[in-house]
């Protein structure tokens, strides 16, 4: 009976978020859990997000995990995977489908500085001029160049990830268990995201 009122639950939800405003970037700030919870987990996220048309997806976590267990799990994604580890970047899988990236040990005003010094450089160099610097050429040089629709969050306290390019992100405060992740919390997220009126600094 449970599962019959689940697959009712499911299919209304499917029927008020599809068809209507799906996010193309989301960024998830991890909680840290066991690796084989996480990537599990992860697994089917990124499969229903590659499912429903989003197009990227960034995850940060500080400390863990090691970039061989994510090169480990870059084999099971169908997309495009990017590391980006203590400011070095890898990229660990080419494939067509969703672009994913995971942010370790890489905080936004640490990625602030260094696009700045790239920039300065060029300005020494005489690649650009400094009246020509402006938001565009910033994003340019860092690390994450979309900015995120929505960014997944278990808590609110503050956070140094992606500090310029998600200005104007929605946050969306979900404490995902990441081993027993259901399709229904996937849906949840998406509908609480389009409830918002997003009004992009106005």
């Amino acid at each position: 009976m449970l599962g019959i009122l689940y697959r009712i639950y499911e299919k209304k939800l499917e029927k008020e978020v599809f068809g209507k405003n799906i996010p193309n970037h989301i960024a998830v700030v991890l909680e840290e859990v066991n690796p084989d919870e996480l990537f599990d987990g992860l697994e089917m996220f990124i499969g229903w997000c590659r499912s429903s048309g989003i197009k990227e997806l960034t995850f940060t976590i500080d400390g863990f995990p090691s970039p061989n267990l994510i090169e480990k799990f870059a084999e099971r994604i169908d997309g495009s995977v990017r590391l980006i580890f203590d400011g070095r970047e890898m990229e660990i899988e080419n494939k067509s489908g969703i672009n994913v990236n995971f942010v370790v040990n890489y905080g936004g005003r640490k990625e602030i500085v260094e696009a700045v010094k790239k920039i300065a450089l060029s300005v020494m160099s005489g690649e650009i001029e400094p009246d020509e610097v402006d938001e565009r050429v910033i994003e340019k040089h860092l690390k994450i160049s979309s900015e995120p629709d929505v960014i997944i969050r278990a808590s609110v306290k503050s956070f140094d990830f992606l500090i310029w390019q998600s200005i104007y992100s929605e946050h969306v405060f979900f404490d995902i268990d990441w081993k027993n992740l259901r399709y229904i919390d996937f849906l949840r997220i998406l509908r609480e995201y389009q409830k918002r009126e997003r009004r992009y600094g106005r």
